[in-house]
């Protein structure tokens, strides 16, 4: 499996211009298929296999290098290669590369690579890239990647990859991703990441997050046990941190979730946001009216002591006539005096839109309103009930924050749900 892209690119014949032909089923223990060999050498013949320890010419077809290759078309050897092999096209090697290898297409190496490797298209290793791996297409490893490795596209191992890596589409590892990950669109660990990930689009750990996921758009991980930030991030088990706009937990383990939504199976979740849901959150619907709302329907999200609330309605902006529309958001705490009496105390933020007002009466176009509240909750029933409050409200200009408004504000209403 590992082999199989480097099986690929031997059978179509790497040598450009037909000058040899490879196969796949050719490439053994005991080595590549010998082909045409033009270029001036130097070589041990005494040796077994021969060594050549120079070469220079358009291609070359031999045991194996140590020393130095440079070919204007392509660079076979059948079994290791140590030194430096420069190629116009390609550079094949049966069994193991030491040193620099610099083509103008692509590297293949049927067993290890490690040096320096660089190539305008692609470098392929069969079972391990150990290094500094350059491409302009992509870096594949059967096995291991371990060091730096850039490419415009992809660079993918087939086992772990460890160290620093930077693909304009992705990086992708078979098992293990360890030390830091950059990519376009996205980053895949096929069992755990260890280190760090960091892309514009999604970041995957198939098992495991043990490190840092960094994206714009989304994380996923199996388990998280480190730390997840993006606009949405998403495990089975949380044992860790989760930031982001939005972050849910189906598996339900104990951990800490920060955004605006966050959803968790987990009953002793650790959740700091504006809508906070457990498996024993209450969702439930108010519809309410009062001197600074005249009227409003709003969603409570209600925990074990605390509880957010989002809603709309038509705020008044100083007689029964002139109002307009207002965005609301509460955040408080409560305490059950009995089973049916609940005491609370919250602070909203109201968004207040003027609509015909602004030109009818001169009301600036937006304002802000701050309002600090007591309330009185009963429940007649379990699924409704009615509250009353009072507090105090301040409404403000967005523009140069000047006073508008201030007054004690009083609101009545009944709970659904």
């Amino acid at each position: 499996m590992r082999l199989t892209i480097l099986h690929a690119l031997l059978a179509g014949g790497i040598f450009f211009g037909g000058c040899t032909s490879l196969y796949g089923q050719r490439f053994t223990s005991e080595g590549l298929k010998k082909g045409p060999n033009v270029s001036l050498n130097i070589t041990d013949k005494k040796k077994s296999p021969h060594r050549t320890y120079f070469n220079l010419g358009l291609f070359s077809n031999y045991s194996c290098l140590n020393g130095a290759g440079i070919n204007v078309i392509s660079s076979l050897q059948h079994y290791n290669a140590y030194g430096m092999q420069v190629a116009g096209f390609a550079n094949i090697t049966g069994l193991k590369s030491t040193g620099l290898q610099i083509a103008g297409i692509t590297n293949v190496t049927g067993h290890r690579a490690c040096g320096a490797i660089f190539s305008g298209l692609m470098n392929v290793s069969g079972t391990s890239s150990y290094g500094l791996t350059v491409s302009g297409l992509g870096n594949i490893s059967g096995g291991d990647i371990e060091g730096m490795a850039l490419s415009g596209l992809l660079n993918m191992g087939g086992k772990d990859t460890r160290g620093f890596m930077i693909a304009g589409l992705g990086n992708v590892a078979g098992e293990v991703q360890a030390g830091l990950s950059i990519g376009g669109l996205m980053n895949v660990s096929g069992e755990s990441s260890r280190g760090v990930q960091i892309t514009s689009l999604l970041n995957v750990a198939a098992h495991s997050n043990e490190g840092w996921q960094l994206a714009g758009v989304g994380n996923v991980s199996v388990t998280n046990k480190g730390v997840q930030l993006a606009a949405i991030n998403f495990s089975a088990q949380n044992h860790g941190v989760q930031l982001g706009v939005g972050n849910v937990n189906t598996g339900g383990k104990r951990g800490i979730q920060i955004g605006l939504i966050n959803v968790s199976t987990d009953s002793c979740a650790n959740q700091v946001g504006c809508i906070n849901i457990k498996p024993q959150t209450r969702v439930q619907m108010l519809i309410s009216g009062g001197n600074a709302n005249k009227g409003s329907l709003s969603v409570r999200f209600k925990n074990k002591y605390t509880y957010t609330q989002f809603g709309a309605g038509a705020y008044y902006l100083g007689t029964d006539k002139d109002f307009s529309v207002s965005a609301f958001y509460r955040a408080g705490v409560y305490y059950s005096l009995t089973p049916k009496l609940d005491i609370s105390a919250d602070i909203g933020y109201y968004h207040i839109e003027s609509l015909d007002n602004k030109t009818t009466h001169g009301y600036p176009e937006r304002l802000y309103a701050l309002e600090p509240r007591v309330n009185l909750e009963y429940s007649i029933t379990h699924r409704f009930g009615l509250f009353a409050s009072g507090g105090y409200g301040w409404t403000r200009t967005y523009k140069g924050n000047h006073a508008f408004e201030d007054k004690g504000i009083f609101e009545v209403g009944m709970v659904l749900f």
